[in-house]
């Protein structure tokens, strides 16, 4: 079958590289210059590539690392166990483990062992099923107490979700606190030879990977599915037949350029990511990852790269990430390099005092939107399948891959999930069309 694949990101490509395996004829649009979507990366200095926004593999990441070496990269897959810490009171605290807990001072020794008893709890929980239908800042303020839902959990809901922070589920912290591991892993090179390999791939089994391809509609035809689609430097449209086609945007943007109906119960507008990357010419903590709890601060969560990579991989330089999630109207993203700057600095001061803006020698800016959707209580009930109201049209999206929290893993299983649904659907398709074929004869 003749393929076309909206998105490059990792559910995209690896999907591609699947169907590709199959004998399909595959062709992946993707808007962005580069593949990777929210894991593409950027030339930190000539040569040398970092994430847009950061990330790392855990331990537990098992689709991932299984493709990883299936791409050969395995060799390039190191293994650290870097320090995690949350900011309380202007203070960095170490949490990162059973042993830092039970030595967490803001708490009380009750609220310490409470606290500990509780993420034991949802470590060894095999589902998320009872959890649901409760919101995580309710069940973790029942669960951990007042004063460590407060200065930790509850804290961290709103700096990441801010207005919905009270409406979270518990299922999608579970997600967070049962997956995750202390181990954390990262290729020599970052990320980068992953897409690249996954694009080579694609490419030597015959497929085509147009960037700057910028989607306007899909629809149906005599000849199958119609996808009119330009570059984004070229006013001309061109317009492509498929018997099929995938899409990995977000079901709101699928559904509006298939020119479906809005979804009647969409649940809460996604937010959008925001990283500013920093150059440094010195250490800011030599912390790799910090917390940033609550709301007065412009960003979430503070990830120094070269405190758990050695600078001298990135040609000298101290990487330091400050992300956050957004809403979509939020205005910070779009201003000056100068103006986040100056927004950034007290939160800066605060975990190196003394820092000065002199000691940054660069600087970058990216924002995604739809990254983060909101998953309420009601997530499960509106969670679609692969299916959409238009024939040979599906949609797969980070958006599903509900229980867990977004991530290349994720995405790189639900492809996984994709490839195998599509290959049932064409043998269903085919045996209908046998059986038909059979009753005419």
């Amino acid at each position: 079958m003749r393929y076309a694949v909206i998105g490059a990101g990792a559910l995209g490509l690896t999907a591609a590289m699947r169907l590709a395996d199959q004998g399909h004829e595959v062709t992946v649009l993707e808007q962005a210059s580069a593949v990777g979507g929210l894991a593409s990366s950027f030339e930190v200095a000539p040569g040398i590539w970092l994430e847009r926004f950061y990330h790392h593999f855990f331990g537990s990441d098992r689709s991932a690392i299984r493709l990883i070496e299936e791409l050969g990269l395995g060799p390039r897959l190191h293994w650290h166990e870097p320090v995690s810490t949350v900011l309380v009171d202007r203070t960095v605290h170490r949490l990162d483990s059973p042993s830092s807990l039970l030595r967490f001072t803001p708490l009380s020794v009750v609220d310490r062992l409470r606290m500990a008893a509780t993420l034991g709890l949802l470590r060894v929980m095999p589902s998320p099923r009872p959890l649901e239908r409760a919101t995580a800042d309710a069940w973790m303020r029942r669960m951990c107490g007042r004063r460590g839902h407060e200065l930790v959990w509850g804290s961290l809901l709103e700096a990441k979700f801010g207005q919905y922070a009270d409406v979270v589920s518990m299922a999608w912290m579970w997600g967070r606190l049962h997956d995750r591991t202390t181990k954390l892993g990262y290729l020599d090179g970052g990320v980068e030879p992953i897409y690249r390999a996954l694009a080579e791939r694609v490419a030597a089994r015959g497929g085509r990977i147009v960037l700057g391809a910028q989607v306007g509609s899909i629809s149906r035809s005599a000849g199958g599915l119609e996808v009119a689609w330009r570059r984004t430097d070229d006013p001309d449209v061109t317009i492509e037949a498929f018997d099929r086609v995938v899409s990995t945007l977000p079901p709101a943007v699928t559904r509006r350029l298939s020119g479906q109906a809005p979804a009647e119960t969409a649940g809460f507008p996604p937010l959008a990511a925001h990283c500013l990357v920093l150059a440094l010419d010195r250490p800011l903590t030599g912390t790799y990852w910090i917390g940033v709890p609550g709301s007065s601060w412009p960003f979430m969560a503070v990830v120094e790269h070269t405190a758990m990579l050695p600078p001298e991989a990135y040609g000298g330089r101290h990487l330091v990430y400050l992300g956050a999630y957004r809403p979509a109207d939020d205005t910070l993203p779009a201003a000056p390099l100068a103006a986040q700057l100056e927004a950034a600095r007290p939160l800066l001061e605060a975990l190196r005092p003394g820092f000065s803006p002199d000691w940054v020698t660069d600087a970058w800016s990216f924002h995604a939107p739809n990254a983060q959707p909101i998953v309420d209580t009601g997530y499960r009930a509106r969670l679609p399948g692969f299916d959409t109201d238009v024939p040979g049209l599906f949609n797969a999206t980070m958006f599903q891959v509900y229980p867990h929290d977004r991530g290349q893993n994720y995405s790189i299983e639900l492809a996984e999930r994709l490839v195998a649904y599509l290959s049932q659907a064409g043998a269903a398709e085919g045996s209908t069309e046998r059986s038909a074929g059979g009753a005419g004869a």
